[in-house]
């Protein structure tokens, strides 16, 4: 089923919903701008992760708390997301980062 970006009202809900699709990792772009997962010392390059989603969130009661959600799969089958800030306190590295990876958000069938 074809999921919609930004349908979520909290990121907790977001997060919770990812993880019963199967998103269960939770990946960063480190200062080398490689994504890892913390588990294993395995990293992945923008050509081997795939963008499924993304949702943006804005804070309840601070409108410039903003945040954004990516649901990523890598080219070995790991499935789960990159948290950032969003707007100008957003991390430059995972911004370029996920502007080189295949954008597979707008897909049928994901």
């Amino acid at each position: 089923m074809k999921r919609v970006n930004n349908n979520y009202e909290t990121m907790v809900e977001a997060i919770e919903d990812l993880k019963q699709r199967g998103y269960t990792h939770n990946f960063n772009v480190n200062d080398s701008g490689k994504l890892t997962d913390g588990v294993d010392s395995k990293t992945y390059f923008p050509s081997s992760v795939e963008l499924h989603e993304l949702h943006r969130f804005e804070g309840a009661t601070n409108p410039s708390d903003m945040s954004i959600l990516y649901a990523v799969e890598t080219d070995s089958g790991k499935k789960g997301t990159v948290v950032d800030a969003f707007g100008v306190d957003g991390s430059e590295t995972i911004s370029k980062f996920m502007n080189r990876v295949a954008q597979k958000q707008f897909e049928v069938g994901k």
